[in-house]
Parts: C-alpha cells; sequence; structure tokens
C-alpha cells in the first residue's frame, strides 16, 4: 500500500472511530453495564484532574468528592470518546512508521546488494586486470629473451663475419709473399 493511501485510509479509520466513540455514550444511557463503567472512568478522571490541579496550586487535598451519576457519565463517556480516538491516531502514526521503516529497511537491503554487486563486478576486473599484466609480463619476458638471443645471434654473425674478412684480408696481403696460405677448404666457405 502507497504511503499516500495508508495516510488517506487512517484518516478514514480516524473520522469513523468518532462515530463509534459518540454511539458509545447513547448506548450507555440504556445499558447499566456500560453505564456503570462509564460512571467509574468519570469520577476517577474527576479526581485525578483535580488532585493535579490542586497540588499545582500548593494545596493537598483529603477528599475529592464524587460527580453527579449524570456528570460523571458524560465526563467518563467523553474521555472514552477522546481515548479511543487518540489510540486510533495514535495507531495510524505506528503503522506508517512502521510501514515507514520497513520500506527503508529494502532500500538500504537493495542499495546493498547493489553496492556488493557493484564490488563483486570491480572485484572481477582487478582479477583480469591482474591476469593481463601477468599475461603482459610473460610476453614481455619473452620478447626480451627472444631479443638478446637475436641480439646475440647477430654479435656472432659480425664477429664470423669479422674474423672471416681479416682472415681474407691478411690472407691476400700474404698470398704473394707467402703463397697461397688458404687451404681450399677455407676458399670454399668464404664464397658460400
Amino acid at each position: 500500500m502507497s504511503g499516500i493511501g495508508l495516510k488517506l485510509g487512517g484518516l478514514l479509520f480516524k473520522q469513523l472511530v468518532k462515530p463509534v466513540a459518540k454511539g458509545l455514550k447513547d448506548t450507555a444511557h440504556n445499558n447499566e453495564g456500560i453505564k456503570a463503567f462509564f460512571m467509574q472512568v468519570g469520577n476517577w478522571q474527576n479526581r485525578v484532574s483535580l488532585r493535579l490541579t490542586m497540588r499545582m496550586m500548593g494545596h493537598n487535598p483529603k477528599k475529592i468528592k464524587p460527580l453527579s451519576n449524570e456528570k460523571a457519565l458524560e465526563i467518563g463517556a467523553n474521555f472514552i470518546g477522546e481515548v479511543m480516538v487518540f489510540s486510533s491516531g495514535v495507531l495510524v502514526v505506528l503503522i506508517e512508521f512502521t510501514r515507514k521503516y520497513f520500506v527503508d529497511q529494502r532500500k538500504s537491503e537493495k542499495a546493498k546488494a547493489e553496492k556488493q554487486k557493484a564490488k563483486g563486478a570491480l572485484e572481477h576486473r582487478f582479477v583480469t586486470i591482474e591476469t593481463e599484466l601477468k599475461r603482459i609480463h610473460e610476453t614481455q619476458r619473452r620478447h626480451e629473451e627472444l631479443l638478446k638471443f637475436i641480439v646475440h645471434a647477430r654479435m656472432a654473425d659480425e664477429r664470423r663475419k669479422t674474423r672471416e674478412e681479416s682472415r681474407s684480408y691478411w690472407s691476400w696481403l700474404a698470398a704473394p709473399v707467402f703463397g697461397d696460405s688458404i687451404s681450399p677448404q677455407q676458399k670454399g666457405d668464404q664464397q658460400q
């Protein structure tokens, strides 16, 4: 039930309680049990009211004279009617507070669930990022190893070429003086 519907229902309930209270007052004149109860309530309410008033004024009453039956019945019926109307208002307020509490609790639970879902998604993203970073680091490490291998291979190739060139240069110079000092196998390697 929506908040507006609940408030309108509470207002309707309070309005319906007023005629019931008035009906009880009217019934009290015909029913002796209700009449006696209302007269007791009226006398009690009168005693409490007068004692509080007298004590506020600084007096301490010993005995308070009871009201007449008609006056006690009227005051008791009015008091019970007001208690019924007030109780219905309190009931409506309690129902509204309870409804609001449960609505707020549902919102809070929904917000918690959404927060938990977002946290789970964020954790999943972090795990995915960490996995990708590990894969990238592994790929980078392999590339570095491959690069080192390529660099070493090129350096070895350069050293070999340099040795071959230096041998062929000296052998070219030495050939007229000392004769052909290069073996046929070395000549075959140079031509390739």
